[in-house]
């Protein structure tokens, strides 16, 4: 009989637990929500230690990539792109990105934010489509040009 209401006790445990711990998770999109400029330049500062200056001259330039990565995923969820002209806009804001990025940050700052970028597209598993620069600059140079 000990067993019994051992047991019981032990189910009644299991499904109480399982709700509680599955609404924690999150869900869909919520997952892949690129960082917000904001992260993005607070985590330059904090990796490339960038003066208030380049903090301040940054902020813009992560914001206008941010928007235009974010345009293209839209295109691409919406099915009006397809994945080569989605990769080579990818490719070419990340380009144009490091161009305006190379005007404010030192070439060391420039060759340590394009590690990050790379070691996010890796982490997150974003084939290099540009995609994670953007979102990745903070995200692993999230939202900047990846």
């Amino acid at each position: 009989m000990t067993m019994k209401i051992f047991y019981a006790c032990w189910m009644v445990l299991l499904f109480t637990t399982i709700p509680v711990y599955a609404q924690d998770q999150p869900q869909g999109d919520e997952k892949h929500q690129p960082p917000s400029t904001e992260d993005i330049v607070a985590k330059m500062q904090s990796k490339l230690s960038l003066t208030q200056d380049q903090a301040n001259a940054v902020m813009p330039i992560v914001e206008k990539y941010s928007s235009k990565r974010q345009e293209i995923r839209q295109s691409m969820q919406d099915g009006t792109a397809d994945k080569d002209s989605i990769r080579s806009q990818m490719k070419q804001l990340k380009e144009d990105e490091k161009q305006e990025l190379s005007q404010v940050l030192s070439e060391d700052q420039l060759g340590q934010w394009e590690q990050m970028q790379n070691q996010g597209r890796h982490k997150h598993g974003s084939g290099g489509n540009g995609e994670s620069k953007g979102e990745s600059n903070a995200e692993g140079n999230s939202e900047t040009g990846g």
